[in-house]
């Protein structure tokens, strides 16, 4: 975020980054996008809603339109991957298994 220093706004950017586990817990796409891609802001949202704001002042938010967050990773990974963020956390985020029973059977895959 490139808000002023001491603004209301990037104390809560610098807050969000310093501890992004008080974002979204430790096991969660938005957490893993702030500890692994330095300086990034990432914040899901009810009914599939997506925010990201990278480090060079680039953003992106999205929703998914039935509201279920099984395609965020996906379509979120693909976003990532086209503003040219090159991190293991993208491949991580966007695999997406569809099962039948025990068994993988597809995934969800974004495809634009």
């Amino acid at each position: 975020v490139l808000a002023a220093p001491g603004s209301a706004e990037r104390r809560v950017a610098d807050a969000m980054r310093a501890h992004p586990e008080y974002v979204a817990g430790t096991r969660r796409p938005d957490t893993w996008l702030m500890r692994e891609v330095p300086g990034t802001l990432s914040k899901m949202g009810a009914e599939a809603v997506q925010a990201v704001a990278l480090a060079d002042g680039r953003a992106l938010a999205f929703k998914i339109d039935d509201g279920s967050a099984r395609a965020l990773g996906p379509v979120l990974a693909r976003a990532l991957e086209l503003l040219g963020v090159d991190a293991p956390v993208v491949a991580r985020i966007g695999r997406s298994p569809l099962f039948g029973g025990a068994a993988e059977v597809g995934e969800i895959r974004a495809t634009f």
